[in-house]
C-alpha cells in the first residue's frame, strides 16, 4: 500500500520476509506467524485476512528476531520485555548487532536468571563456582547470555565444570590485552583510557573471530578422509 509522498506504510509478510532475510536469514513466513500466535506481534489484516505490517512493526519484528538469533533470549523473555514497554528502536544493520542501546541495564538474581533461562537454579550456581557468570560481583544481562549459550552446551554433556579451562583461558588471554594497554590504562587521561577500552574490545572481537576459524579449521579435521580404513 501506498502513502501519499509515494513510499510503502504497509507490507506484506512475504515483503517482510524479502525485506529482512538478508540479517536473518534462517526467517521465514511459517516464523512470522508462528511469532504471531505467541502473541509477541499482533497485525492488522485486510479483509481478505492478509496479514499486513506497518512500518512499525517490521521493526518490532527485527527487534524480536535480533534478541532472539543473536542475543539468544528466549520468547518468554522477549516478550516480557515488550510488555514491560522496552524500547524498541529503528535498527539499520549496522546498529543490529549492538543492542547496548536497546537492552535496559538489568540486574538478576539467581532464581531470575534460572527463570529467565528456563533452568534449575542449581545450574546457575554451578557456573557460578566456576566463575562463568557473576565476575562483576553482579548477574547482569551478559551473564544470562553466557548462562544461554552455557546451558545449550549442557544439552551434549558440556558442562558447567568443563568450562573452567575456557574460561582460564579467558583470562589469560585478558590479562595478556590488559598488560600491553596498561600504560593508557594507568595514565589518568580518560581519553586515553577510553581509548584503551576501544582497543581491548576490538582485540577481543578480532580473538574470538579468530578462534571461531580456528576451531572451524580443527573441525572439519574430525571426519575421516575417504581413504581412512582401506587397505
Amino acid at each position: 500500500m501506498e502513502n501519499g509522498g509515494g513510499g510503502k506504510d504497509s507490507f506484506t509478510i512475504g515483503e517482510v520476509v524479502e525485506r529482512l532475510k538478508p540479517e536473518f536469514p534462517s526467517l521465514s513466513v511459517s516464523k512470522i506467524r508462528y511469532l504471531e500466535r505467541r502473541r509477541l506481534i499482533n497485525l492488522n489484516r485486510t479483509r481478505g485476512g492478509y496479514r499486513l505490517f506497518s512500518g512499525q512493526d517490521v521493526e518490532l519484528l527485527r527487534y524480536i528476531l535480533t534478541l532472539q538469533d543473536k542475543e539468544y533470549l528466549p520468547l518468554k523473555v522477549i516478550k516480557k520485555r515488550i510488555e514491560g514497554g522496552a524500547p524498541v528502536m529503528a535498527m539499520s544493520k549496522d546498529s543490529a548487532g549492538d543492542l547496548s542501546s536497546v537492552l535496559e541495564d538489568r540486574v538478576y538474581s539467581k532464581d531470575e536468571l534460572a527463570d529467565a533461562l528456563e533452568a534449575d537454579t542449581r545450574f546457575v550456581e554451578e557456573l557460578l563456582t566456576v566463575q562463568v557468570i557473576g565476575r562483576t560481583g553482579e548477574l547482569t544481562q551478559r551473564d544470562l547470555e553466557i548462562a544461554r549459550m552455557a546451558y545449550e552446551m549442557a544439552k551434549h554433556s558440556i558442562q558447567p565444570r568443563h568450562l573452567r579451562g575456557m574460561m582460564a583461558a579467558v583470562d589469560r588471554e585478558a590479562a595478556m590485552f590488559k598488560q600491553i594497554l596498561n600504560p593508557e590504562l594507568r595514565s589518568g587521561d580518560e581519553q586515553r583510557v577510553a581509548e584503551a577500552m576501544a582497543k581491548a574490545r576490538h582485540l577481543a572481537s578480532v580473538d574470538s573471530r579468530l578462534k571461531e576459524l580456528m576451531m572451524a579449521n580443527v573441525i572439519e579435521a574430525f571426519a575421516p578422509s575417504p581413504s581412512d580404513g582401506r587397505p
